[in-house]
This record gives C-alpha cells, structure tokens and sequence, in this order.
C-alpha cells in the first residue's frame, strides 16, 4: 500500500529542510573553546606606583562590547573615559580623559562572546603616589564604545545616559530583569519546540481518518508563531533593561536595545523573529499548504543554534550535528506530546470517538525514538561544551545541567512506563470492552504529567543558553 502522498511530501520536506539547516549553521562563524578574561592591566587587586593611562581587558577570545563596555569607578565617581578594542577585539582598552589619580578603583565590564552569549564581572586595583589631579566623575552619556568583532568593526556611539556604576549589574532591578529576559527566552523555545513537533506530529502521527485533526493541531501551531514573537519581544526589552542596570526605559529606547545585543545575537533574533512570522501567518488547514509554517520552524531552530554555546566548540562538525538532532528530536517529543493533549481535548469537547489506543501507539514509537536522540545527542554536546568534568558540580551552569538530565530521565521514564504499559492496556480488547472513555482520560492524564515536566526543562534550558558556562 502506497504512503500517503501528504506524509511523502513532509518526509521530503522535513528532510531536505534539515539538510539546510545543518549547512547554515556549518557555514556560521565560530570559535574554538570558551570565551573568558585572560588578564587586566593594571591586575586585579594590584596597586600601581604612579597614575594610570589606561585599562585593559585582555580575553581568550574576541568579544564585542555590550552597553558601556568598560566603566571605571574612582574616589571621585565614574571617570570619562573612551572604550575601543584592539588585536580584533581580543583586547578593551578604557582610555581615561586625564590619567587616574591615587585612589581605588573599581573597573565593571560588560561584553559579548562571538556567539553572542552576554559576559561581566568586575575587578578592582589602586593607584598610590600620583601626583595628577583626581578625574571630575563622567556626565551621563559621554562615553563611547567601538567594537571589533567577527562582522568588522563599528561605532556603538552614545549610549544614551545609560548610568553604571561597579555593583549596578547585581542590583535587584537589574537580576529581575535578567530573570525576566530569560522567561521570555524559555517562552519563545517552548513556542519553536511545540511548533516544530505538532508539525511534525500532523505528518507522522495524523494518518487515515485521523486527518481531521490536522486544522486542529495548525491552530495550535499559529498560537506558537504568536509566543515565539512576544517571547523574543519581553527577551530583548528585558535584556536592555538588565544592561541599562535596571532602567525600565531602556526597554523601549531603540539605542539601548541596540548596545545591548552583540552582532550575533541580532542574526539569532532575527532567524527566530522571521521564523515565528512565518509559523503565525503560515500554518493553514493542511500541512501541504503549512510549508511557510514548516520553513518558518526551521528558521527558528537555525536562531537558537546559532545563538547557543555549540557555537563555540569543536569538532564543528560533531557538535553541529548533535546540537541540530538534539533540537529536533526535542521538538518532536515536547510538541508531540502537547499534540496528543490537543487532539483528545478536542475530540472530547465534540463529543467523538477518542480512538486513544490508536493516536498512543503512533506516537509511542516516535517519542521512544525522539527520548533515545534526545539522550544521545546530549551527552555528546556536554561532553564537547563543558571544558572539564568538575563544572558540572563547581557552576550554577553546571548543577542545573544535572538538574535537566534529571528531569528529562523522569520523562522518559514515564514515556517508557507508556510505552511498554499503558499503551499495550490500551490496546487490549478488554479494556476496549470496558470502557474507551477511560482509556482516553488515562492518556490524557499522562501527557499532562509529562508536559508540565517538560515545561520545567524548557526553563532550565533557557537558562542555560542564555548563561556563561563558567557561571
């Protein structure tokens, strides 16, 4: 018997869509291991004989600026100075207006990582027997910031009175908008995960008479296009707020959301933004006609890869392709998973047969799949990310990393309790006898299980892409 011709058309097309993600993201810019500060002059807790020309950053690898860059606080409050890179931004040199004076300095910094992931800390030294006057404290708005990084070197230019001083990046305003930027992250990766996988779920799952459903599952995946879109919005306001140290204007002034995103991150933005346009406006009522829905997915997945930390390890190649796999099987399973609650509320709430054997042996095969990948793929990308194994328990970046593993082996624990337990109840003539309703309710009772534990690690995957591995 011949497949249908609408599953034809989304294997070729899901196929030919992955092969063409995965060259994109060959093809983007990369580094060779982490990004950290390598040294500062004048040292961290130092103290200098005479007055001071300049601070320099020196890094691991080539960064760009973020907000002010570098700002230096002194005796007599922030000083004037004017921030640049050197050595093709492996270097941030603050050039002070007048040399610093004797005093103690305290030297804050805000950057970005070639795959735009935000880096900061502070340092402080001092200055003794100067005779130089001390420096009058900056007015608002009067540095400048110039970055040199992998797409050329540009003027950031004013920053438009964004204010620092050494402990603003630690205030409570400006964590609760770093928290806040990172619900929206895990918003907008929910959005593309559901998406993806409901599409995919329509292809793969929705066969025969169960079609039907398919306008079902397209309005859910259009609702997802619309998440992505406000996700991506509250990220990027709240991010500038957190650069701007907790100014609630900066998330509405286009010059303070424009320093507060490195070169990379506006084309990791940008492939989501354009991904969740398409994915809104072009999820129809069949898959065949959902192809801009479909092209919009891949653009969304190719923004998260782009803007997450496999872009900065190596082999290319390996980690390139664990990374893409690891997505799609993760949207496969997550979106999956949230179709099957979709499709059994809607044929409840119409009052139609629920047919929940059927739609949980399909999808029961695929997901077993998906959580082998999803397991698979995740360990070689920890393996390639983290530098050594004692991060895993010496970081908060780490910690949570096992606190995901965890919970993704409880999923899978309950989609291998399904599929070896309650799918074959299911199918068994005597609970069909009893009562089909029933079978219903206990799948759905178990994809709500599983998606709420699902949600969990879509938060704490947004976190961790969005954190330093050294945090």
């Amino acid at each position: 018997m011949a497949r249908p011709s609408v599953t034809r058309a989304s294997t070729r097309t899901a196929a030919g869509l992955l092969a063409a993600l995965v060259l994109a993201l060959w093809c983007a810019p990369h580094a060779s291991a982490h990004t950290k500060l390598e040294s500062t002059t004048p040292a961290a807790g130092s103290t200098s004989d005479g007055p001071v020309d300049e601070v320099a950053l020196r890094f691991t690898l080539p960064v760009t600026t973020l907000g002010d860059g570098i700002v230096v606080d002194g005796p007599a409050g922030t000083v004037a100075a004017d921030v640049a890179s050197a050595e093709g931004g492996l270097v941030l040199v603050a050039t002070p207006a007048e040399p610093l004076a004797a005093g103690d300095y305290t030297v804050s910094w805000t950057a970005a990582a070639q795959d735009g992931h935000p880096l900061e800390g502070s340092f402080g030294f001092t200055v003794a027997g100067a005779d130089a006057a001390p420096s009058e404290p900056a007015e608002p708005g009067t540095g400048e910031a110039h970055t040199d990084g992998p797409h050329g070197a540009h003027d950031m230019g004013n920053m438009n009175g964004m204010d620092h001083d050494a402990m603003a990046m630690d205030s409570p305003a400006a964590n609760a908008a770093q928290a806040v930027a990172r619900l929206g992250s895990a918003a907008a990766l929910w959005g593309g995960l559901v998406a993806a996988g409901a599409l995919l779920f329509g292809g793969l799952v929705l066969r025969g008479e169960d079609r039907e459903d398919v306008p079902v599952v397209l309005r859910s995946v259009r609702w997802m296009g619309l998440l992505i879109l406000v996700g991506l919005a509250v990220h990027v306001s709240a991010g500038s707020v957190h650069m701007a140290d907790g100014d609630l204007a900066a998330a509405v002034s286009p010059p303070s959301i424009a320093s507060s995103l490195s070169a990379t991150t506006r084309w990791a933005l940008g492939l989501q933004a354009a991904g969740a346009a398409a994915i809104a406006l072009g999820a129809r009522r069949t898959l065949p006609g959902s192809w801009p829905a479909i092209l919009g997915s891949v653009l969304v997945a190719a923004g998260h890869v782009l803007g997450g930390h496999s872009n900065t390890a190596e082999p290319r190649w390996l980690v390139v392709s664990a990374d893409v796999a690891h997505l799609a099987a993760a949207a496969t399973w997550v979106g999956g998973v949230v179709a099957t609650g979709i499709v059994l509320h809607s044929r409840r709430r119409d009052g139609r047969a629920l047919d929940a054997a059927l739609i949980g042996a399909r999808f029961s095969v695929v997901a077993a799949v998906s959580v082998a990948v999803v397991g698979a793929a995740g360990v070689v990308l920890a393996v390639e990310i983290v530098d050594r194994p004692a991060q895993l328990w010496e970081s908060t970046w780490g910690l949570l990393l096992l606190a995901k593993i965890g919970v993704v082996a409880v999923v899978g624990a309950v989609g291998t309790y399904n599929h070896f337990r309650v799918v074959p109840r299911l199918e068994s003539r005597r609970f069909r006898r009893r009562s089909a309703r029933t079978a219903g309710h206990l799948l759905r009772r178990s994809t709500t299980r599983e998606t709420s534990l699902m949600a969990v690690i879509v938060l704490i995957t947004a976190w961790l892409v969005a954190a330093s591995v050294e945090d």
